[in-house]
């Protein structure tokens, strides 16, 4: 779903809270009418807000003061919360697929690029999860450029208002191309992904946005989203600022997920850019840190980029492990076998009263990228 005030397409109440001793930002989308203008999302600040003060959709439990008017009751059983959270594979604009939108964008009469007609398949499951995230692997460019291609990107941003469309709540952005265009491109993939209502977590503009944990809160359910990468591709992140990328280490990860528990997230979702390009199998790399991590019962689940195409999905130590998604936007084509193919898997969170989250089987929705028409026009179909 997506986020906003007001929202246009749902009616389910969502909110963000940023945990880390700094004020709280909370979303609190609006419920129009069918014919209201759709607007962009907008963020409320609510400075000093206990996490204890997030929207829930579970009756009070404090007892009443006025007396009671009738024969006494059982109380009442604890209310069992169901949130649907769709995660997907790689986002990674090549050259061939923004030209793609140049020429999508041309056929409507529009200047520059519209990247809306390649999604439009995943847009009702997209948007009709609870919480959707995805990954955007490529830093943005400004408008109007220049833009490049493997092996240093910088993709167009009007990709980012493609995403919101489509229904994504929000982008992890740690990658092996995070730092493609430097510091600067960081900044403005974050300045952009913020313009569009996108949260993101993975790579940040100032020691304190680095602190921050992303925790949205779902029908009173709070999920805390993590992001991290095995590395930048040998390009060098700026000394005085090693924040501003996060990078895998086991310990950190560890020390992320307890602190987001302690601060009263009921979910931690783990997001890894790992593994070896176009392999089926994970690595060793990731088989021991799945391994490690999974015995950690503050985070709750794991999922995988990186590799561009599918890995396995597997319950280690009682945790789901995603291991890879993926492709959901590349122009990888014949690179490697399996890199047009990809998938959206929902994960369904169940908790009982104030207790522990259970991760239900993950649901697989597998997803190709066809090229079609005399141009080649880009295009992501579910497989049904």
């Amino acid at each position: 779903m997506r986020l906003g005030s007001p929202v246009t397409r749902t009616t389910r109440r969502l909110a963000l809270s940023v945990l880390a001793c700094l004020p709280l930002l909370v979303l609190t989308p609006g419920t129009p009418g069918a014919d209201a203008p759709e607007q962009q999302p907008g963020i409320t600040l609510a400075a000093e807000t206990e996490p204890s003060a997030a929207p829930s959709s579970e009756s009070s439990s404090e007892p009443s003061s006025e007396p009671s008017s009738g024969p006494s009751t059982q109380p009442e059983r604890p209310r069992t919360r169901t949130v649907t959270v769709a995660i997907s594979g790689d986002i990674l604009i090549h050259d061939n697929v923004w030209m793609s939108a140049q020429r999508l964008a041309a056929r409507e009469g529009h200047s520059g690029f519209d990247f809306r007609p390649m999604l439009a398949d995943l847009r009702p499951l997209v948007s009709g999860a609870d919480l959707a995230l995805c990954h955007l692997e490529t830093p943005l460019a400004p408008r109007g450029g220049p833009y490049s291609s493997y092996p240093l990107f910088s993709a167009p941003p009007q990709i980012a208002d493609a995403l919101a469309w489509v229904g994504y709540d929000g982008c992890s952005t740690a990658s092996n191309h995070t730092v493609d265009q430097g510091f600067a491109g960081i900044v403005r993939t974050l300045d952009t992904l913020d313009r569009v209502g996108l949260q993101h977590t993975g790579s940040a503009r100032t020691p304190a946005e680095a602190a921050r944990q992303v925790v949205f809160d779902v029908h009173g359910m709070r999920i805390a989203w993590l992001s991290y990468t095995y590395g930048t591709n040998g390009m060098p992140v700026d000394a005085d600022k090693p924040w501003s990328v996060n990078l895998i280490d086991p310990a950190r990860i560890e020390r992320d997920a307890h602190r987001a528990r302690a601060a009263g997230a009921d979910v931690v979702l783990v997001a890894l850019h790992w593994g070896d390009e176009y392999s089926t199998t994970p690595s060793a790399y990731q088989r021991d840190l799945a391994e490690r991590l999974t015995r950690d019962k503050d985070i709750t689940a794991i999922y995988g980029h990186h590799a561009h195409v599918v890995q396995p999905i597997e319950r280690l130590h009682g945790t789901w492990v995603v291991f890879g998604l993926g492709n959901l936007l590349a122009g990888q084509r014949t690179t490697a076998p399996g890199v047009d193919r990809g998938e959206v898997v929902v994960l369904t969170l169940r908790q009982r009263g104030d207790g522990p989250v259970r991760v239900l089987r993950p649901t697989r929705h597998p997803t190709q990228i066809l090229e079609h028409g005399p141009d080649g026009e880009f295009s992501v179909q579910l497989l049904r």
